[in-house]
């Protein structure tokens, strides 16, 4: 596997591996470099942790600094796609989502700042979600004329509820720490002051680390069996949707809006 990527980080410590995406300056959002490496990191790594001498118990997935987890999709890049551009796009995402959906091993999205769009939709494709006190998760797409495209609409009702996965999405809408914990999204806020997110995510975790490790595979494999057999059609008509509204004026209106750091003006058409 290979070690060294640009904008990924893997540390193994012991019995727990930290995959850090690291793109702070425009808060790790996720551009087409990025989901390449996380494409070629997931592809190499499960067959690793499937062998019986692996001694990774857990994987926590973060973004570098404390202002991101993953602020959304690089949206620079989606300037001028069209359609089957746009759509190839979702489903390379929700491909690459997927596979690390299915990892062998806990996962643990440790959120610190913004998980948005892209980013949240990476958060929901882990087992579990640690929040930060400073977390804020949401499903801003439609502020660009866009829905998700990573597998949001498909995961996020699963989790938290068919009316609230509604709202969200519908609206825009975007949570704190606390009020996620109460829909469910994320399992915890980690608020010790005088101690660093990452180390108190270790600490949580550390119940995981101490369970017969084939025990714990089978616990997920048998429940991401009940809770994520999804059909290929609703990743299907996802990333279709997704492709069509590139070619629409709200699109349009939207993204450049958004690059302006202006209001949308939607014409609905």
């Amino acid at each position: 596997m290979r070690k060294s990527f640009e904008h990924l980080i893997w540390e193994v410590e012991g019995q727990v591996a930290v995959l850090t995406i690291n793109r702070p300056e425009v808060l790790n959002a996720l551009n087409a470099d990025v989901l390449e490496e996380l494409d070629e990191w997931s592809t190499q790594i499960h067959p690793k942790l499937e062998q019986s001498t692996n001694p990774i118990r857990c994987i926590i997935l973060q973004g570098a600094g404390s202002k991101a987890f993953v602020a959304g999709a690089d949206i620079k890049e989606f300037k001028g796609k069209t359609k089957v551009e746009a759509q190839a796009i979702s489903t390379r995402g929700q491909r690459i989502f997927g596979q690390i959906e299915q990892l062998p091993v806990p996962t643990v999205a440790l959120v610190e700042g913004y998980a948005l769009g892209g980013g949240a939709e990476l958060a929901i494709a882990c087992d579990f979600r640690l929040a930060a006190p400073n977390a804020i998760i949401g499903f801003p797409e439609v502020k660009l004329g866009l829905i998700p495209g990573f597998g949001g609409t498909v995961r996020l009702p699963r989790l938290i509820g068919y009316a609230n996965a509604m709202e969200w999405m519908t609206t825009a809408k975007t949570v704190t720490a606390k009020q996620g914990v109460d829909v469910g999204i994320f399992n915890a806020i980690l608020e010790q002051e005088n101690e660093n997110m990452l180390d108190q995510a270790k600490k949580w975790i550390t119940p995981l680390c101490s369970m017969a490790p084939l025990a714990i595979k089978s616990v997920i494999f048998a429940m991401k069996s009940q809770h994520n057999t999804y059909s290929t059609q609703f990743f299907e008509k996802e990333a279709s949707l997704f492709g069509t509204l590139f070619e629409t004026l709200d699109f349009e209106e939207g993204v450049n809006a958004f690059l302006e750091k202006r209001d949308p003006g939607f014409l609905n058409k």
